[in-house]
Protein backbone atom coordinates (compact mmCIF):
# COMPACT_ATOMS: atom_id res chain seq x y z
CA UNK A 1 0.00 0.00 0.00
CA UNK A 2 2.77 2.26 0.64
CA UNK A 3 4.30 1.70 -2.57
CA UNK A 4 1.06 2.44 -4.37
CA UNK A 5 1.08 5.55 -2.80
CA UNK A 6 4.03 6.71 -3.40
CA UNK A 7 3.66 5.80 -7.24
CA UNK A 8 0.40 8.08 -7.23
CA UNK A 9 1.83 11.08 -6.38
CA UNK A 10 4.51 10.62 -8.15
CA UNK A 11 2.50 10.10 -11.25
CA UNK A 12 0.02 13.04 -10.38
CA UNK A 13 3.40 15.50 -9.50
CA UNK A 14 4.47 14.63 -13.42
CA UNK A 15 1.37 15.29 -14.99
CA UNK A 16 1.59 18.84 -13.04
CA UNK A 17 5.29 19.41 -14.60
CA UNK A 18 3.82 18.48 -18.11
CA UNK A 19 4.35 21.79 -20.57
CA UNK A 20 1.58 22.77 -22.44
CA UNK A 21 -0.49 23.28 -19.37
CA UNK A 22 -1.00 27.10 -19.30
CA UNK A 23 -2.62 27.08 -16.19
CA UNK A 24 0.30 26.43 -14.03
CA UNK A 25 2.48 28.52 -16.40
CA UNK A 26 0.92 31.62 -15.79
CA UNK A 27 0.54 31.04 -12.18
CA UNK A 28 4.51 30.12 -12.31
CA UNK A 29 4.95 33.47 -14.34
CA UNK A 30 2.58 35.35 -11.51
CA UNK A 31 -0.10 36.00 -14.34
CA UNK A 32 -3.91 36.07 -12.40
CA UNK A 33 -5.66 33.47 -14.13
CA UNK A 34 -8.89 35.41 -13.16
CA UNK A 35 -7.54 38.41 -15.79
CA UNK A 36 -9.34 37.85 -19.11
CA UNK A 37 -9.16 41.36 -20.63
CA UNK A 38 -8.34 41.48 -24.08
CA UNK A 39 -5.21 42.46 -24.94
CA UNK A 40 -4.73 45.12 -27.96
CA UNK A 41 -2.21 43.75 -30.80
CA UNK A 42 -0.04 45.33 -32.59
CA UNK A 43 -1.36 48.26 -35.24
CA UNK A 44 -4.26 48.07 -33.29
CA UNK A 45 -5.79 51.96 -32.91
CA UNK A 46 -7.33 52.98 -29.80
CA UNK A 47 -9.36 56.40 -29.36
CA UNK A 48 -7.61 58.71 -28.11
CA UNK A 49 -9.56 61.09 -25.46
CA UNK A 50 -10.02 64.77 -27.39
CA UNK A 51 -10.44 68.09 -26.42
CA UNK A 52 -13.76 68.13 -24.40
CA UNK A 53 -16.56 70.09 -25.97
CA UNK A 54 -19.36 72.09 -23.99
CA UNK A 55 -22.69 70.62 -24.26
CA UNK A 56 -24.27 74.48 -23.16
CA UNK A 57 -25.45 76.84 -25.53
CA UNK A 58 -23.07 79.78 -26.54
CA UNK A 59 -23.94 83.13 -24.92
CA UNK A 60 -26.18 85.46 -26.88
CA UNK A 61 -24.26 88.38 -25.70
CA UNK A 62 -22.18 89.13 -28.67
CA UNK A 63 -18.99 89.31 -28.81
CA UNK A 64 -17.14 92.68 -29.14
CA UNK A 65 -16.86 94.61 -32.48
CA UNK A 66 -20.07 92.01 -33.91
CA UNK A 67 -23.21 93.92 -34.15
CA UNK A 68 -26.33 92.28 -32.69
CA UNK A 69 -28.51 93.55 -35.71
CA UNK A 70 -30.06 90.72 -37.47
CA UNK A 71 -29.52 90.60 -41.21
CA UNK A 72 -32.31 90.34 -43.67
CA UNK A 73 -33.09 87.04 -44.94
CA UNK A 74 -34.26 86.11 -48.60
CA UNK A 75 -37.85 86.88 -47.85
CA UNK A 76 -37.04 90.34 -46.89
CA UNK A 77 -35.59 91.10 -50.48
CA UNK A 78 -37.74 93.56 -52.09
CA UNK A 79 -39.96 94.81 -49.47
CA UNK A 80 -40.14 98.63 -48.94
CA UNK A 81 -38.46 99.84 -45.92
CA UNK A 82 -40.95 100.56 -43.23
CA UNK A 83 -41.47 104.38 -43.03
CA UNK A 84 -38.79 106.13 -43.11
CA UNK A 85 -37.38 108.19 -41.08
CA UNK A 86 -37.25 111.44 -42.57
CA UNK A 87 -39.05 109.96 -45.05
CA UNK A 88 -41.10 113.10 -46.63
CA UNK A 89 -45.15 112.97 -46.54
CA UNK A 90 -47.70 115.20 -48.56
CA UNK A 91 -49.82 118.27 -46.09
CA UNK A 92 -52.93 118.61 -46.11
CA UNK A 93 -54.27 121.01 -49.16
CA UNK A 94 -50.87 120.48 -51.12
CA UNK A 95 -51.15 121.60 -54.71
CA UNK A 96 -54.26 123.91 -53.89
CA UNK A 97 -58.25 122.81 -53.87
CA UNK A 98 -60.78 123.41 -55.76
CA UNK A 99 -62.32 125.79 -53.85
CA UNK A 100 -59.01 128.00 -53.56
CA UNK A 101 -58.79 127.79 -57.12
CA UNK A 102 -62.69 128.75 -58.02
CA UNK A 103 -61.70 132.84 -57.91
CA UNK A 104 -59.01 135.50 -58.04
CA UNK A 105 -59.48 138.97 -56.62
CA UNK A 106 -57.43 142.15 -57.06
CA UNK A 107 -57.49 145.08 -54.61
CA UNK A 108 -56.91 148.33 -56.30
CA UNK A 109 -56.38 151.61 -53.68
CA UNK A 110 -57.55 153.83 -56.19
CA UNK A 111 -57.48 157.38 -54.06
CA UNK A 112 -56.65 157.98 -50.27
CA UNK A 113 -56.79 161.21 -48.02
CA UNK A 114 -55.74 161.86 -44.57
CA UNK A 115 -59.19 160.56 -43.04
CA UNK A 116 -60.64 157.93 -46.28
CA UNK A 117 -59.86 156.34 -49.45
CA UNK A 118 -61.61 154.97 -52.55
CA UNK A 119 -61.05 151.55 -53.43
CA UNK A 120 -62.27 148.96 -56.25
CA UNK A 121 -62.54 145.33 -55.72
CA UNK A 122 -62.74 142.82 -59.10
CA UNK A 123 -63.32 139.08 -59.02
CA UNK A 124 -62.59 136.64 -61.88
CA UNK A 125 -64.44 133.85 -61.29
CA UNK A 126 -63.51 130.22 -62.45
CA UNK A 127 -66.91 129.09 -62.24
CA UNK A 128 -70.85 130.38 -63.61
CA UNK A 129 -72.26 132.49 -60.68
CA UNK A 130 -76.25 132.77 -60.64
CA UNK A 131 -75.55 135.06 -57.85
CA UNK A 132 -72.87 136.05 -55.53
CA UNK A 133 -71.56 137.80 -52.22
CA UNK A 134 -67.37 138.89 -51.87
CA UNK A 135 -66.75 138.93 -48.27
CA UNK A 136 -63.10 140.30 -46.67
CA UNK A 137 -61.56 141.36 -43.72
CA UNK A 138 -59.92 144.64 -42.67
CA UNK A 139 -56.55 144.92 -40.59
CA UNK A 140 -56.57 148.30 -39.36
CA UNK A 141 -60.07 149.00 -38.28
CA UNK A 142 -61.24 150.49 -41.72
CA UNK A 143 -65.26 151.61 -41.95
CA UNK A 144 -67.23 151.22 -45.19
CA UNK A 145 -68.88 154.70 -45.81
CA UNK A 146 -70.67 153.48 -49.28
CA UNK A 147 -70.85 150.81 -52.26
CA UNK A 148 -71.86 150.92 -55.76
CA UNK A 149 -72.49 148.02 -57.76
CA UNK A 150 -73.66 145.89 -54.39
CA UNK A 151 -75.13 146.44 -51.02
CA UNK A 152 -72.71 146.10 -48.02
CA UNK A 153 -72.41 145.05 -44.81
CA UNK A 154 -69.73 145.29 -41.81
CA UNK A 155 -69.23 143.29 -38.56
CA UNK A 156 -66.46 144.76 -36.86
CA UNK A 157 -63.82 143.51 -39.44
CA UNK A 158 -65.24 141.72 -41.89
CA UNK A 159 -67.34 143.08 -44.38
CA UNK A 160 -70.14 141.82 -47.00
CA UNK A 161 -70.33 143.09 -50.01
CA UNK A 162 -73.57 141.19 -52.36
CA UNK A 163 -74.37 141.51 -55.62
CA UNK A 164 -77.37 143.78 -56.94
CA UNK A 165 -80.25 143.16 -59.06
CA UNK A 166 -78.00 143.80 -62.39
CA UNK A 167 -75.20 142.47 -62.01
CA UNK A 168 -75.75 138.96 -60.16
CA UNK A 169 -74.90 136.92 -63.15
CA UNK A 170 -71.47 136.20 -64.10
CA UNK A 171 -70.51 133.10 -66.76
CA UNK A 172 -67.32 131.07 -66.06
CA UNK A 173 -64.21 133.18 -66.11
CA UNK A 174 -66.16 136.14 -66.10
CA UNK A 175 -65.84 138.99 -63.74
CA UNK A 176 -67.24 141.13 -61.45
CA UNK A 177 -66.43 144.35 -59.82
CA UNK A 178 -67.40 146.89 -57.30
CA UNK A 179 -66.41 150.42 -55.41
CA UNK A 180 -66.53 151.62 -52.17
CA UNK A 181 -65.58 154.56 -50.20
CA UNK A 182 -64.11 153.81 -46.29
CA UNK A 183 -62.77 155.80 -43.48
CA UNK A 184 -59.77 154.79 -42.04
CA UNK A 185 -56.73 156.13 -39.03
CA UNK A 186 -53.11 155.95 -38.76
CA UNK A 187 -52.79 152.78 -41.58
CA UNK A 188 -54.76 151.40 -44.21
CA UNK A 189 -53.29 148.26 -45.16
CA UNK A 190 -54.94 146.00 -48.07
CA UNK A 191 -57.84 143.71 -46.29
CA UNK A 192 -57.45 140.17 -46.57
CA UNK A 193 -59.32 136.68 -46.24
CA UNK A 194 -61.50 137.51 -49.56
CA UNK A 195 -64.27 134.72 -50.54
CA UNK A 196 -66.15 134.32 -52.89
CA UNK A 197 -70.01 132.63 -51.50
CA UNK A 198 -67.87 131.37 -49.27
CA UNK A 199 -65.04 129.55 -51.15
CA UNK A 200 -61.55 131.26 -50.48
CA UNK A 201 -60.00 133.70 -53.52
CA UNK A 202 -56.64 133.87 -54.32
CA UNK A 203 -55.59 138.05 -53.58
CA UNK A 204 -53.53 140.03 -56.21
Amino acid sequence: MLVAAVLVSALALAVSMMPGDSGGENIAKGGDPADSSPVAGPGSVLPSAGPATSAAPSSSRPAPGVSATPTATRGDAGKPDPEPQGTSSATAGAGGSEDEAACEVTYDLVNQWPDGFQATVTVTTAVTLDSWRVAWSFRDGQRIDQMWDASVAQNGSRVTATAADYNRSVAANGTLTFGFLASWQKKNTAPYAFTVNGRACTAS
